[in-house]
């Protein structure tokens, strides 16, 4: 191998490590947006959705990723959709009686 081509080995080995990290920090926010998330039209909400899309969109193109770092991610992600489906679409309204001061 050239010297050229060792080092753009040893970039994309860095790159790839890199954007690992990345999709795990992603995941990682979701997973907190989503148990902060009230409702559907949440902020919150919306966040862990967009954390969730960027960290699915960048996985595949990560090409050093070990079978066991892909399966333990897909296995969070997994986990992460589940909660974002049981997160209420409207939040539950509870009332309280009126009182009056005397």
């Amino acid at each position: 191998m050239s010297e050229r081509t060792q080092k753009l080995v040893a970039l994309r080995s860095r790159t790839d490590h890199d954007l690992l990290i990345v999709v795990e920090r992603e995941i990682d926010r979701a997973l907190a947006a989503v148990e902060l998330a009230a409702t559907k039209s949440s902020q919150r909400y919306a966040q862990a959705q967009k954390a969730l899309a960027t960290a699915t969109t960048l996985l595949p193109r990560i090409a050093g990723v070990s079978e066991n770092d892909r399966q333990r991610i897909e296995a969070t992600v997994k986990q992460l959709r589940s909660r974002l489906d049981q997160v209420p679409v409207f939040a539950a309204m509870r009332s309280f009686p009126a009182s009056a001061a005397s």
